[in-house]
This record gives structure tokens, sequence and C-alpha cells, in this order.
């Protein structure tokens, strides 16, 4: 008898999905809800849990829980494991046009305006039993990744460094990927003269604004950051987590806005609009992927950022002066 196989006799691997929702949320009571268990059947597998591994695995902090290092290492290969397992069992590969998946993709409104066109005519063709939700990013998002209530996390690069995902050991959890640039662009009404004549900086600061602003307390936006750094400040009219909103709004007053070049570009097809270059040098947004770590070895996830890949040349072909 080898190693391996003396382990596999020795270990009761019905233990292993248990302890998967247990790292996951980090609550007994979750835990128990997801697994359809009652809480001391999971209380007791926490127990037989820890002695096996010689770690408590969970402590408490304060009103909460928190991982051991040792249950921190356990994730990866957890998941690992539990996912060939999965595939071993289903007997044949992830197959796309056979999937009847469901995927959640987080993000703001104007990325879900620009790629889905593209992605659910790529559904029809190559995978057309598999739904996706597009939901709203929001300042909790990272907790929605790591708990899997979203499979992905589509958002600004200089985002992942600061308002949502500002603790190193929670950013360790997930991976990033690059998938798109997309520049800011500075909409008014058509009939402005003094936009289309060109703005000082100055001048553009004392116009009224609408502006993005994702949360109660969470600006998450490059063009505030870009005020705050520089210590100016302008007039915000409209405030809102709807970056789709701001064009109606700037062809119905005299508010301008900064939006994506590749909302832009299809606002000025629709709305009595022109776009002029921003008057302020904000950066552009760096837009990013983000899923968990252990979700790596995933073939469903992996064709999902396949296909978004490919979606993403919607923002690239972008024209703001259409």
């Amino acid at each position: 008898m080898d190693e391996l196989e003396r382990r596999l006799r020795v270990t009761n691997l019905n233990l292993l999905p248990v302890l998967r929702e247990v790292l996951k949320h980090r609550n007994l009571t979750r835990a128990a809800e997801a697994l359809n268990l009652t809480q001391s059947a999971v209380s007791n597998s926490l127990r037989r849990l820890r002695e096996h591994f010689d770690d408590e695995l969970l402590v408490k902090d304060g009103r909460g829980l928190r991982l051991t290092e040792k249950a921190r290492r356990l994730i990866g290969p957890l998941e690992a494991a539990l996912t060939a397992v999965s595939e071993v069992l289903a007997g044949e590969a992830f197959a796309p046009e056979r999937s009847q998946r469901r995927y959640r993709i987080a993000t703001a409104d104007y990325v879900t305006a620009v790629m889905t066109p593209n992605l659910t005519r790529l559904l029809g063709e190559e995978a057309p039993h598999v739904s996706v939700q597009m939901v709203t990013a929001r300042s909790r998002s990272a907790e929605d990744l790591r708990l899997e209530n979203i499979d992905l996390l589509i958002t600004p690069r200089q985002i992942v460094s600061a308002a949502i995902f500002d603790a190193p050991k929670v950013m360790a959890e997930f991976a990033v990927e690059d998938l798109a640039r997309d520049p800011f662009v500075c909409l008014g009404r058509a009939d402005d003269a003094q936009l289309a004549a060109g703005l000082s900086r100055e001048a553009y600061l004392r116009r009224p604004h609408a502006s993005f602003f994702l949360d109660l307390d969470v600006h998450a936006s490059l063009e505030h950051a870009y005020l705050m750094e520089q210590g100016i400040s302008q007039f915000d009219r409209l405030l809102t987590s709807d970056f789709s909103v701001l064009p109606l709004v700037a062809a119905a007053s005299d508010c301008l806005t900064l939006v994506p070049s590749s909302l832009a570009a299809a606002a000025v097809r629709s709305l009595p609009l022109q776009a002029v270059p921003s008057p302020i040098p904000v950066p552009d947004l760096e837009l990013v992927m983000i899923w968990l770590k252990r979700r790596d070895a995933d073939p469903e996830i992996a064709w999902l950022r396949e296909a978004l890949r490919r979606c993403a040349q919607a923002f690239s072909t972008s024209d703001s002066s259409a």
C-alpha cells in the first residue's frame, strides 16, 4: 500500500466540501446553509478537521472569525483537488457548446453596454445554452468574489489598489489580468459654443458637472481621485453610480461630464452631444479582469476569461469622434 492509498483509507473525504465552505464563508451558519446541513453537523465536521490538521483553522477575531496561516495555505490545493474530483466524476471535459452554466460578472454599467453585444453574439455561436448575468460592481465586490457570489469582476486597475482591494492579504486571493484601456473624454451639449471653442482647466472647473461616484462613501472614480490629488475641486450638480446616465444629463443641461471614450462614441451618435479631449489629465481607465486564484484550474472560468478577451476588442475600435 503506497502513501496516497493509505491516506485515502484513513481520511473521510466527505469532510473536504465542508472544509471548502467553512474556509470560504468563515462563518459556520452560512457554511451550513450552503451545504444544506445543520450547524451542529458543520461544527462536528470542523472539530474533526481540526484534529486531522492539528490546527484550529478558524480562530476568533473580534466579532468574526479569521483563517489561520495553515488554513490559508489549504485554500488553493483544496480547490484544485475538488475541481479535479469533479472533472473525474463528470466523465468529460468542459465543453462550452454543451454547458448550461450561468455566469455572474460584476462591472460598471457602461462596460456591460460596450461588451455584451459581442458577448451575446459569441454565446449564440459557441455556447448556446450558457447564460451570463451582469451585475453592478460595488464596494463589496471583493467579498462577493471570495464567496463566489460572482465569478469575475471587471474594474479599473487603479481601483484594485485603492478603495475596493486595499488589503494585501485580501488581494493575495485574487488573480488580475489586463483587459482594455479606455481614455476619458469630455461631453457637453452639441450647441455649447464655449466647449467647442476650447476650455481652459480653470474655465472647465467653473462649470457644473455630472460625475461618477460608486457608493455612498466610496467614489472609486479616477476623476475624483485626480481632483483630490491636485487639491482642486469642481461643483458636481449630479453624482451617480451609473455611467450611462451621464451623457443623458449632459445632453439635457449645461453640465459637463467626463466619460470613457467607448461610452462617448455611442452617446454622440444618438444624442445632441459633442465630445472633446478632457480639459484635465485624468488617467485612462485600465480595465482588468479579477477572479479567485483558487479557481485558476477551473476550465469554465478559463473559458469565460478567453471569451471576454475577444469581446474587449469593442473598446479598441471605439471612436469618440463618431
